[in-house]
């Protein structure tokens, strides 16, 4: 299971990097990616639509049964499910597609948050004390065959640098030896898994967003593509460094975790970061809006309250995520949204559904009866 979710993650990786060949712009390229999804899905939100549609055309029979049977629950529900049965509908419908989107959001999040992670030991022994994990971050300064310097800033809880520290380490990883890899661009003080023990050392890794991104033979980036683009910090969109979450831009101490650039945090490129957030709770909250206008009852009652909820609780979260998973949550809102105006509007949803009865003529119109010849006159 682990070898095929890993397979998925890889192929979305390499069609994420294949298009930014063509155009190298890695926002432009997370919004392709995102609407190739959203089009290979589309067979899928239509039964959905569709469903949600059905479903409400059998609204009076359905509260007509329950009123009736109120009593009597085991009847109750197999009036129900002939109810269903005889107008094709499935009670679930509505629910299968949503969770059928689920791991598509799951894996392209895992593409556009992983990284490559690399264990490094210290050359001398190294004081785990002298490097506080909450407050200290590492990157290399100067790399060799076999050794990597990396330059360690300390802060404050104020966010003050305390002092820098050099330190020297190696590749920690089985059979390397050497030193850190170029790809490498952050460390920090931790305990680390050598050789299956727990020892003293420094959590390094890749670019955020590099994880599961196509490498040349020898490991490393190619030279034009967007791994090495991310790792060089220049895979900016409108300004903003996107394995950065809203939050870490907002201070210089903070965005040092995603991003190695000499002032990208604060400024103008802020409105940008808090427009994603804003667009992506406007457009959450009318999705629900125009979903809970075809419904009624119950459900529209549950909808109309998750359209309420729902926004607040995603636009607290998306705080933290990174904004390149912002760009493919509010591309695939509209995309919804467009989509669903679509449908709504042209009555694809609104068909009429097969006849109750009748196995041979499902789906044909009933035939008119015939009228009665008149009598003949006296």
């Amino acid at each position: 299971m682990a070898e095929a979710w890993g397979a998925i993650l890889r192929f979305l990786g390499s069609v994420l990097s294949a298009i930014y060949d063509v155009i190298p712009s890695y926002g432009v390229a997370i919004i392709i990616l995102t609407l190739l999804v959203r089009v290979v899905l589309i067979p899928l939100t239509v039964k959905q639509i569709r469903s949600m549609s059905a479903m409400q055309k059998i609204q009076p029979e359905l509260k007509r049964i329950q009123q009736k049977y109120k009593g009597d629950r085991q009847k109750m529900n197999e009036e129900l499910m002939k109810l269903y049965k005889e107008h094709g509908v499935n009670p679930l419908g509505g629910c299968f597609p949503l969770l059928m989107q689920a791991p598509v959001f799951i894996a392209l999040y895992s593409v556009l948050r992983a990284a490559v992670p690399v264990p490094a030991v210290p050359v001398n022994a190294a004081i785990p004390e002298e490097f506080p994990e909450k407050t200290t971050i590492c990157r290399p300064i100067e790399r060799s065959a076999s050794s990597t310097t990396l330059v360690c800033e300390i802060t404050s809880s104020d966010g003050e640098t305390v002092e820098e520290k050099e330190i020297e380490v190696i590749d920690g990883r089985a059979g390397t030896g050497g030193g850190l890899p170029a790809f490498v661009t952050i460390c920090k003080p931790g305990d680390v898994l050598i050789d299956g023990q727990e020892a003293f050392g420094f959590r390094c890794q890749s670019p955020v967003g590099t994880g599961h991104l196509p490498k040349a033979e020898n490991g490393e980036f190619k030279q034009d593509s967007l791994g090495n683009a991310l790792v060089k910090d220049e895979a900016t969109f409108l300004g903003m460094y996107l394995a950065c979450s809203p939050t870490q831009a907002t201070s210089k101490t903070t965005i040092r975790q995603c991003t190695a650039a000499e002032d990208a945090a604060g400024g103008a490129s802020l409105v940008g970061y808090f427009m994603l957030v804003a667009l992506m709770v406007g457009s959450t909250y009318y999705q629900q809006k125009q979903m809970s206008r075809q419904a009624s009852g119950p459900q529209a009652k549950q909808m109309q309250m998750m359209g309420r909820i729902m926004p607040v609780f995603l636009g607290f979260i998306s705080l933290s995520m990174p904004t390149g998973v912002l760009i493919y949550w509010v591309v695939s809102n509209i995309w919804t949204i467009g989509q669903q105006q679509f449908f709504l509007s042209r009555q694809m949803i609104g068909q009429p559904l097969p006849p109750s009865s009748g196995d041979d003529d499902k789906g044909k119109p009933a035939k008119p009866k015939p009228k009665p010849k008149p009598k003949p006159k006296r």
